[in-house]
């Protein structure tokens, strides 16, 4: 056998090993992103049904409040937690649930709703240094949405 066909056969049995091995590493990406998609509406069905209402009714309110896009939620509370470290998740995922049980809307887009939302969650004055995060995180969030 040439040195030739000797490369192509190992290239080959090499393709075909590791092939399946890369779409078993593609698949629990796909997975977490699924999951991080649904986390946003669950975890509000899920506050909502631990303040007493009934399970259907608390996951029916929480998508209606999510809505069609909640991938692009999910990606605002990202910007949102990560931007601004003294609001916790739980803490947020608190005031969403409360936010989704009255049917108001939330605009993460909207400077002035952070800083509404973020003071309602600590029920105190912002600082210089929190209104600038939350200046950027605002800043974030259109840009999302162009």
């Amino acid at each position: 056998m040439s040195k030739e066909n000797l490369l192509r056969i190992s290239l080959f049995v090499s393709v075909l090993v590791f092939n399946p091995v890369v779409a078993e590493t593609l698949k629990p990406i796909a997975n977490v992103q699924t999951q991080q998609e649904t986390r946003v509406s669950t975890s509000i069905a899920k506050v909502l049904h631990k303040r007493g209402l009934d399970e259907d009714a608390a996951k029916k309110i929480s998508q209606e409040f999510v809505a069609d896009d909640e991938e692009l939620f999910a990606s605002m509370i990202e910007n949102l937690l990560n931007g601004c470290k003294d609001i916790s998740k739980d803490e947020l995922l608190t005031y969403l649930s409360n936010e989704a049980l009255f049917r108001k809307s939330v605009n993460f887009e909207s400077y002035d709703q952070l800083v509404a939302m973020t003071s309602k969650i600590k029920q105190k004055a912002l600082d210089e240094v929190t209104l600038r995060e939350l200046q950027m995180i605002a800043k974030e969030n259109r840009q999302l949405l162009a």
